[in-house]
This record gives structure tokens, C-alpha cells and sequence, in this order.
């Protein structure tokens, strides 16, 4: 079925090479009309989608656990739960969850072991919530407190745990996945070796870095330099702290959006609006982001 793109869409894609445009200055992120004040910058909006849901769309939320990383993938009929948030985020996310009829995944995945990452994904599974395969970093042989707990709710549910490695990639529906991690000797913190992953569907590209910021960042982009020209960005670290401006030179996303509320994401916000880059603050609603493979489309939900 053709693309049902707006027209002004249509010439501007058709007319842009003739007309000696940058691919850069071609927008490829356009938003729902919002009352609200995000995206906080000057943004192209459309009453709808440019695509329809037939197309084969990848659909990417940004859940509403108002502090803390909780995303779910889906396209083609299969999933993956990335993180969660701390344990008390679990009834969020099944609110959520119950609004758009899910009760299981096809994969989990885990960044890394801190409480408001791995807490509320183990209670997930404590609750029912199934999945073909939990994917993490850790392998059975890691002893911390919060991965014990993990496993014995794996084993509890008969769910497989599967080690995931750098550079590994898998494909949820026709979407590529890839994990990253800085693996350099001299970076030991939990934080500074989360993993990352880097979504990919035809011509359209989001980053979801975890927990990563500053100088292990900066080695990520060194190290996976063909992975860093995206057209979304998850806030590293909730937004707490200020990006380098060469990550921001490298990557050149069209949009970030903030796992935090407006206090908490505060100095990655001034930096963007200093930048005139629209982001949002999951605190204001779930981000969803959809793309046909070449344009996104985000709209911000506040679920009653």
C-alpha cells in the first residue's frame, strides 16, 4: 500500500534534492499538536500520522514512571520491555500496560543492575508478566542482591535468562537491534558500562544509551562512531547531567526525550532549549514515537 503522506510532506522529500538541501535539513520528526509546552522548541506538527498503520510500523513508548527508564518495542507482533524503574513503578506500568492489552513480551531487557533499572522489570515477572527470553549483560555467575532476585523470579516462571554482548544484534519485527557498551579497562562503573541499545528500521534511528554520560559516552561514540548519527535520543542518565557538544555534533538527533520530570532533567532541558531542540519530560505523559522506517511521529499521552 502507498505512503499516505501530507503533500507538503511528499514535495518537500521529492523537491529537496533539487533544491540542493542538506539530508539534515529535511525534518524526519514531526509531532501531534499538544496543549502542553513541550516539545519545548519549534517542531513540524501534523493532525496525524503520515503512514498508515498497515505500512509496517515500529512503535517505540517511552512509559510515564514519572522518574526512570521504562520503554517497550514493538513491531511485527513482537516485543521487548527495556528496564522499568524501581519496584513501586511496576503498578504504572501496568496501568499502561492494561490500556493497550498486554500481558507479556517477547524479550525483556536489562541495562544494568541499579534499582531504578532491574527493580520493577523483576517484579514484572513476579507478577505473571511473561516472556520468551530475559536478556542482560549479567550472566548467571553475577552475585549482587538485585540480579539474585532476578533469577529466582526467572526460575520461578520458567523464563531463560540470555547474556547479551557488545556489538550483538538481533531483529524484533524487521527492526535491527544492537547492543553497545563501553568495555574500556578503566571504566568500572556501573553506569559508565550499562548497556545501550541503537534501534534501527530502514532509514529511521533511535538511541537509548541507559545510563552512560560524559567521558564513557564519549568513548561510546568514539568506539561505535557508525551508530551515533540517530534521529532520537533518550536522555543518558534521566537527564541529570549536561551532554559533551561533540556527542551532540556526532549524533545530531531531531529530538530527545527526558526519563525524568522537569526538576530532575533540568540541566540536559536548559541545554537543549539553548539549542532550540524539542524534547519532552515523561513526567508530562507516555512518549510515543512511531516510524514507517523513514519519518517518526510522537504524540504524549497523560493516562487518566
Amino acid at each position: 500500500m502507498k505512503k499516505r503522506l501530507p503533500l507538503f510532506l511528499a514535495l518537500l522529500l521529492l523537491l529537496s534534492p533539487a533544491l540542493g538541501l542538506m539530508e539534515t535539513q529535511v525534518a524526519k520528526v514531526f509531532h501531534a499538536p499538544s496543549a502542553s509546552k513541550a516539545p519545548f522548541a519549534p517542531a513540524q506538527t501534523l493532525e496525524q500520522a503520515p503512514f498508515a498503520a498497515e505500512d509496517g510500523i515500529l512503535q517505540v513508548d517511552i512509559i510515564n514512571v514519572k522518574v526512570g527508564d521504562a520503554i517497550l518495542l514493538r513491531m511485527g507482533g513482537e516485543s521487548m520491555m527495556i528496564d522499568g524503574g524501581t519496584r513501586g513503578k511496576a503498578a504504572m506500568l501496568e496501568l499502561f500496560f492494561k490500556s493497550q492489552g498486554i500481558t507479556g513480551f517477547t524479550y525483556f531487557f536489562n541495562t544494568h543492575s541499579h534499582d531504578d533499572h532491574i527493580e520493577a522489570s523483576t517484579r514484572l515477572v513476579e507478577l505473571g508478566y511473561t516472556a520468551r527470553e530475559y536478556l542482560s549483560k549479567y550472566t548467571r555467575e553475577a552475585r549482587l542482591p538485585e540480579l539474585t532476585k532476578l533469577y529466582n523470579a526467572l526460575d520461578a516462571k520458567g523464563i531463560p535468562l540470555r547474556t547479551v554482548v557488545p556489538e550483538e544484534t538481533m531483529m524484533l519485527g524487521g527492526a535491527e537491534l544492537t547492543f553497545l557498551q563501553n568495555t574500556r579497562e578503566h571504566q568500572t562503573g556501573v553506569n559508565a558500562r550499562s548497556m545501550m541499545l541503537h534501534v534501527r528500521y530502514k532509514n529511521a534511528s533511535i538511541l537509548l544509551p541507559a545510563d552512560v554520560t560524559g567521558a564513557s559516552l564519549g568513548e561510546v561514540q568514539e568506539d561505535y562512531a557508525d551508530y551515533m548519527d540517530v534521529d532520537i535520543i533518550k536522555s543518558p542518565h534521566h537527564g541529570i547531567n549536561r551532554l559533551r557538544q561533540e556527542f551532540l555534533d556526532a549524533t545530531s538527533p531531531e529530538l530527545f526525550v527526558i526519563t525524568s520530570n522537569m526538576d530532575g532533567g533540568a540541566t540536559l532541558a536548559k541545554q537543549l532549549v539553548s539549542a532550540g531542540m524539542p524534547h519532552y519530560f515523561i513526567s508530562m505523559g507516555t512518549v510515543s514515537l512511531q516510524t514507517d522506517g523513514e519519518v517518526w511521529y510522537v504524540q504524549q499521552t497523560k493516562l487518566d
